[in-house]
């Protein structure tokens, strides 16, 4: 661990701190409720926030907020995702309580929500069900198409399996949250975001670069935190069906219930369950494109609304069943060397969760939370004749206490306990016998603390520490920092910075190059992940003729001290697994332009530059499969009333690098890079009073990889290889759906 970077972060936060103390001048108290039957509910993460200016702040466990006043506006704005949003005239008032009103289906679609939190020190974006409606957006790995702040690819040409990349680094090293819970981790790293279904997600939270030290050590380059359906304020019945041109058939229901005359009890089921049943080769290479099979996901949540205790809690089931491989592949053959090669995955997923919250009656700028979740994951799967099989078990516990001091000092303090117990098997047959085993257990207690100061609307600093005490690693010290300066109401500065700490899991994470004929090399002694991320981003609003716009502008960098290499480059018949010997970092710029240019037209366009290297082959060179060029344009349009809307996205990728594959005869070899391509996707809604009818097209020109597969004909060979893929392998797919709804 680098003690001098810490120590000079952490004396930066507090020298920082107190340079910003300034006069004030007042505040005002309030609560944000909503009326459920007749009776009032506080609503807990409300937007308070002074017209025109930047300055606001989030309703606490109670639903109250204490937020400073300025001096260039009485209007204040109250906002909440799926209610109307509200802007008093506070005049000389010091205390007010706002009452926020539903939103009818029609006004559901036609009012805006706040995308960009930008009172908030830390750079936030969030993706609400308006923009997952764009898509198709079937799960979690699928709900980014139309943000261009996460890149989505395929880890391999037959799996079907997508993974996300953050500051342009792989989605590991981004932190996954559930409501603030641990979820796409561990053996889940990779195919978790298939466990989140679209249907169930009400919102998606992502913050950039370092994130809080509340939720753990394990963000480098941010946090992505989802919000699902809520058991008391989503609609009673939801039902969304659909289909592609795949073969895929989707089904999800939705239900929610208030309980009980005083609304304190409220429920809701969440039913998911997919099928594939027909096996698709568009590229006649004698492989599947995607897996066929089956996944089932059920989730039943409860929430409890006391004057005192708040409390939620619920269970999830998980269950995937599915293969792919050569298309003469029979699921009831003998797996050997002389038949059909395939490919086999079996998960079994519980998940529970627990969450209470006190609110002291006498203290109503005070909270105590306890979030308290297990997690049992099995996995079974084979590609060809190797075998790889795994169980995790997983307790986490956080218990935090926030207290605010004053309408400029706020502060998080708590104690947490991470258990993870990992049982790995991997057998591999071909193209050598050998067996790895990994198995290990992770007890980790930790405290942590977090201050937030806000001294006026021009700043505001969170700067937090946190120390874990791992029982394999030792002392692991995480400092984090985030300042805002509002340079102007319309200009705003951030920047962060902080240390990443995390333990991988080599196969789980990338076995996508393991459907391949390398030989599996791993050193003895792999070490955590540790990096530093620091960034700055600019956030301009901006006068467009007769609307107004946003330019934003953000740039991190990622250094690591270690990392876990995954080397194709030294051998094209081998992967090697080992401790960074070198250097290794990410430089990620993007730069934005949201836009109206005319009523019910948004217009979304950015740029991304990265600069990804690390030291693999005993050379400081790019990493393969990123393109260090990408734009992004989203157009979007609705009719009046948005009984139609029409979405469209087109994202043009540079070239990328591939792996060194000069060791293969020549007519198995690739080019040192890839062409530069586009993706288009569109999709056409029609919404109705009570349901939508949904059809679209992803890939529209039907660009695809024209090799994705090396020697397909010869899998046990010793050229076969499945897993350098850098483009779509399916083509265009066409796709339809119908949502159904009562409010």
């Amino acid at each position: 661990m680098n003690i001098k970077k810490s120590i000079a972060l952490f004396i930066m936060s507090l020298g920082t701190g107190l340079g910003l103390v300034q006069a004030q001048q007042g505040s005002i108290k309030g609560k944000v409720v909503e009326k459920a039957q007749g009776k009032e509910q506080a609503l807990v993460g409300a937007s308070v926030y002074w017209a025109n200016t930047t300055t606001g702040v989030s309703t606490n466990a109670q639903g109250t907020f204490t937020l400073a006043k300025v001096s260039t506006t009485q209007q204040l704005v109250v906002s909440y995702t799926g209610y109307r949003n509200d802007t008093i005239e506070v005049a000389n008032r010091n205390e007010i309580k706002v009452v926020l009103q539903t939103l009818n289906e029609l006004e559901t679609v036609v009012v805006k929500s706040e995308k960009d939190i930008d009172f908030n020190p830390i750079k936030s974006e969030l993706i609400t069900a308006k923009d997952l409606r764009k898509a198709a957006c079937c799960n979690l790995s699928e709900s980014f198409e139309t943000n261009p702040s996460i890149d989505v690819t395929n880890t391999d040409a037959v799996t079907g399996t997508r993974r996300i990349r953050m500051l342009g680094l792989d989605g590991v090293y981004s932190q996954i949250l559930v409501e603030n819970m641990p979820s796409v981790r561990g053996l889940a790293s990779r195919t978790g975001l298939k466990f989140i279904p679209g249907t169930w997600i009400k919102s998606i939270a992502i913050n950039k670069g370092a994130g809080s030290v509340v939720n753990g050590y394990e963000s480098v380059t941010g946090q992505i935190n989802v919000t699902l359906a809520q058991p008391n304020n989503s609609e009673p019945l939801l039902v969304n069906l659909y289909g592609n041109g795949a073969g895929r058939v989707e089904a999800n229901i939705n239900t929610a219930h208030t309980l009980g005359k005083d609304s304190r009890w409220s429920t809701a089921l969440l039913l998911h369950g997919h099928n594939t049943s027909q096996g698709v080769d568009r590229n006649n290479d004698g492989f599947f494109d995607i897996p066929q099979g089956n996944m089932m996901t059920v989730m039943n949540r409860w929430k409890y609304k006391g004057d005192v205790l708040r409390a939620q809690f619920g269970v999830k089931a998980v269950y995937v069943d599915k293969f792919t491989g050569q298309a003469t592949f029979n699921q009831s053959q003998e797996r050997t060397t002389a038949l059909p090669y395939g490919i086999g995955f079996n998960t079994r997923r519980l998940e529970g969760f627990a969450k209470f919250g006190i609110l002291p009656p006498n203290h109503p700028n005070q909270s105590l939370g306890i979030i308290v979740s297990g997690i049992h994951h099995e996995d079974n799967s084979f590609w060809g004749v190797n075998d790889f099989n795994a169980v995790q078990d997983n307790l986490s516990v956080n218990a935090i206490f926030q207290t605010q001091v004053n309408p400029q000092n706020r502060f998080s303090l708590g104690a947490s306990y991470l258990f993870d117990r990992y049982d790995q098997n991997y057998e591999q047959q071909h193209p050598t016998s050998q067996t790895f085993v990994w198995n290990r257990t992770e007890s980790v207690p930790g405290i942590f603390a977090e201050y937030t100061f806000e001294p006026n609307d021009q700043w505001a600093l969170v700067t937090g520490v946190r120390n874990d005490f791992h029982n394999l690693y030792g002392n692991v010290f995480t400092p984090r920092m985030h300042l805002k300066y509002s340079m102007t109401p319309t200009s705003i500065i951030r920047v962060s910075g902080g240390r990443g700490f995390r333990v991988a899991n080599i196969i789980p994470e990338n076995f996508g190059y393991m459907i391949s004929s390398r030989n599996l090399q791993v050193a003895n002694d792999l070490q955590p992940e540790v990096a530093w991320n620091y960034g700055i981003s600019w956030t301009q609003e901006v006068q467009l003729g007769k609307t107004k716009g946003k330019i934003t502008a953000d740039f991190y960098r990622t250094d690591f001290e270690n990392q876990i290499v995954a080397d194709l480059d030294a051998s094209a018949s081998a992967i090697s697994f080992y401790n960074l010997e070198g250097r290794a970092f990410a430089n990620s710029f993007q730069l934005g332009l949201e836009y109206e240019p005319f009523k019910r037209f948004d217009v979304s366009v950015a740029y991304k530059y990265y600069d990804v290297q690390s030291t693999t082959n005993n050379t400081l060179q790019q990493q393969p499969f990123i393109a260090q060029n990408r734009f992004f344009l989203n157009l979007a349009y609705a009719t009046r009333f948005e009984k139609w809307s029409f979405d469209f996205t087109t994202q043009w990728f540079g070239a990328k690098r591939l792996p060194n594959t000069t060791g293969k005869p020549e007519a198995f070899r690739l080019a040192q890079n890839t062409p530069s391509f586009f993706l288009l996707n569109a999709q056409v809604t029609r919404n109705f009073r009570n349901w939508s009818l949904y059809v679209g097209s992803e890939n529209l020109t039907n660009f695809r990889q024209d090799t994705p597969i090396i020697d397909p004909s010869n899998p046990f060979g010793s050229q076969f290889d499945a897993g350098l893929v850098w483009a779509p392998v399916l083509g265009r797919m066409v796709y339809a759906g119908l949502r159904f709804f009562i409010k």
